[in-house]
C-alpha cells in the first residue's frame, strides 16, 4: 500500500485511536519519570505498533498513521 487512502476508514480509525493512546500513554509516563520501566515499556509499545504496521500496510501508510495520531494529540501541529 501506498498511502492512507488505500485502507477503509474503519481501520484507520482503529489504527488510529490506538496509535494515539500509545503515544499518549508514552508521554504521560516520559513526563513522570523519563527513566522509569513504564516509560521505557510505554515506548517499546509504540515501536511495536510502528514495526507491525509497517510490515503489514508499508512504511508509507505507518508514517501516515503516526502522524494521523500525532496530530490528533497534538490538534494544533
Amino acid at each position: 500500500m501506498d498511502s492512507l487512502e488505500d485502507l477503509d476508514s474503519e481501520t484507520i480509525e482503529r489504527l488510529g485511536k490506538q496509535g494515539g493512546l500509545l503515544l499518549t500513554t508514552y508521554h504521560a509516563e516520559l513526563d513522570k519519570d523519563p527513566a522509569s520501566r513504564a516509560t521505557e515499556s510505554s515506548r517499546s509499545n509504540v515501536i511495536a505498533l510502528w514495526h507491525t504496521i509497517k510490515q503489514i500496510y508499508g512504511k508509507a501508510v505507518a508514517r501516515d498513521l503516526f502522524l494521523l495520531a500525532r496530530s490528533r494529540r497534538h490538534p494544533s501541529n
